[in-house]
């Protein structure tokens, strides 16, 4: 709430749109009411005002405001003169939606020459955060999911305003979520969902623009120099739609307000846009949506590609991506959408490519044996481990994440690899039981509440070279007082092999973990090969529980 110290009194007349009051120690509140900010004022006391108190008065602030009933309570022109500088030097401006329900013309313009750019150096995320919130940056803790690849580039953001006095829920999960797919050479998927915990304040979402705005059927088309933009309504299906013109005092153009019918409660605003030069008169890309109450099932036909982007609420899952072919087939199993941010510069990108390549055209790399791992297997039939909430780093295609879910545990499993968790989907779904699999990086793990047990086969030796500080602090992330984790590493005395997992010693693994962790047994054992008669690379299999 912003305060300005001037004491008003009406002179004649009521102005019945006035709201609040003058505080007794001269303050006047500038507040919000129907989506515009306001002068909230009321009647003080009557007085007089010079004339030129009064045509400073009428500089200041604009007619709109009623405020030509309004005079200065001060001892000549000075006061007036001050306070009426202050208001011309910061103009009143139209308030906008809360972020997250707001889409701005320009920025999307900005994320269109974003995602054409083929520069080597160009930070997809911090372009994605800047311009794809309606206004400015939000928080990068803010960012619940990211993925750039050549395909298409994806950003979750949860806008849930982080205050005391905000309702909290008894699912304690985001309110106002924004998901943004950009699909390259094609359009923008808006996803925004958002959950009403004010009663009276009617959900909407916005479109601003400086240019012209048309509205036709379901559609908004807006022209902004030598772009347009045409905005396909996908959800909700009964869809109320007004345009307004920005007023004085602002920058000249339009805004175009979506409200859903009924006013409810949480509502889902799906929109498609898609940015082209104006002199563009080539057919636009088909998008398709099929949605009955669950996940929005959506088709976008663009030139020579097609992706199909199966998409719940996000409290529900991040929702899967199919290619599919000419005839509308997948070409493949349809992958996970990201859970976290993904490795996204260059290299980033080009590492998720070669570890997904493993994986791919039926290709099975030399670390998965098809079998559950021995160790897990005896610790479990030992009665080491129990059924509890159980997480997997580097899942692969799911042979252990599985194993643990048919003896009772509660599993989440991740991984880097888009294929893998396809694989490890359709390998659970064959075997009947459920996993929550999940696209992310070991290193920057999705929110997740605290696991019981931690199972890694081979995450550990390979990021612990660069990256064993950020490790252990994942570890801890995941993990409370008391839980277990049960790490499978390369062994550095497995000197003579030329080949094989990389090779931790006995030295490393307890200055890694001995100040977060207390170490319950570490034994040499091996890893298990593709060949069930074969013996596979030595190892260290090592049993933590958290410190309290």
């Amino acid at each position: 709430m912003l305060f300005c110290r001037l004491k008003m009194a009406t002179v004649r007349g009521d102005c019945p749109d006035f709201r609040g009051e003058v505080r007794e120690n001269g303050t006047v509140p500038l507040g919000r009411s129907g989506g515009r900010r306001i002068f909230r004022r009321e009647t003080a006391r009557k007085t007089r005002q010079s004339p030129a108190c009064e045509r400073l008065l009428k500089m200041a602030m604009p007619s709109r405001f009623g405020l030509s009933n309004v005079a200065f309570r001060c001892p000549g022109g000075f006061w007036a003169a001050l306070a009426a500088g202050v208001l011309l030097a910061f103009p009143v401006r139209a308030a906008q939606p809360p972020a997250g329900l707001l889409l701005r013309a320009s920025d999307l313009l900005m994320l269109h020459r974003l995602c054409a750019s083929d520069a080597e150096n160009k930070e997809p995320l911090r372009g994605f955060r800047r311009y794809g919130f309606g206004g400015a940056p939000i928080a990068e803790s803010s960012i619940l999911a990211f993925e750039e690849n050549p395909r298409f580039t994806l950003i979750v953001g949860d806008l849930t305003p982080r205050r005391e006095s905000e309702p909290k829920l008894k699912d304690d999960s985001p309110r106002v979520i924004r998901r943004l797919v950009a699909v390259k050479r094609a359009c923008f998927l808006i996803d925004d969902q958002v959950r009403r915990t004010t009663p009276g304040v009617r959900l909407a979402w916005s479109l601003q623009t400086a240019g012209t705005a048309e509205v036709s059927s379901r559609r908004i088309r807006v022209v902004e120099g030598d772009w347009e933009i045409v905005v396909q309504m996908l959800l909700p299906r009964n869809v109320q739609v007004s345009k307004t013109a920005r007023k004085a005092g602002v920058q000249a153009g339009y805004v175009v307000d979506l409200t859903a019918e009924g006013d409810p409660d949480e509502v889902r605003f799906l929109n498609v846009a898609h940015v082209r030069q104006v002199a563009d008169k080539s057919p636009l890309p088909v998008v398709e949506i099929a949605e009955r109450g669950g996940p929005a099932l959506i088709t976008v036909r663009a030139r020579d590609q097609a992706c199909q982007f199966n998409l719940p609420r996000w409290r529900d899952g991040a929702g899967t991506v199919a290619v599919l072919d000419a005839n509308g087939k997948p070409t493949g199993e349809p992958r996970p959408l990201p859970s976290g941010i993904l490795p996204h510069t260059a290299d980033g990108v080009a590492m998720i490519e070669r570890w997904d390549a493993a994986y791919r055209d039926g290709r099975r790399p030399p670390w998965d044996s098809g079998r559950p791992s021995s160790d897990l297997v005896r610790a479990v039939e030992q009665g080491t481990l129990k059924p509890c909430r159980a997480v997997e780093l580097g899942c692969g295609t799911g042979t252990n994440a599985i194993y643990l879910a048919q003896r009772d545990f509660d599993v989440t499993a991740i991984d880097l690899a888009p294929t893998a968790l396809a694989i490890a989907e359709r390998k659970a779904r064959e075997a009947g039981v459920k996993v929550r699999w999940l696209l992310a990086d070991v290193l920057a793990p999705p929110k997740l509440q605290p696991f019981e047990f931690i199972y890694d086969r081979g995450c550990y030796h390979g990021l612990r070279k660069q990256h064993a500080a950020a490790y252990v602090e994942s570890l801890r992330r995941l993990s409370r007082p008391g839980t277990l984790v049960l790490i499978l590493a390369g062994n550095a005395k497995d000197s003579e092999a030329r080949s094989g997992p990389p090779r931790v010693t006995e030295e490393e693994i307890r200055g890694d973990f001995s100040k977060l962790f207390e170490i319950v047994e570490l034994r040499e054992t091996r890893f298990d090969s593709i060949d069930p008669n074969g013996a596979g690379a030595l190892a260290w299999s090592v049993l933590l529980r958290r410190k309290g």
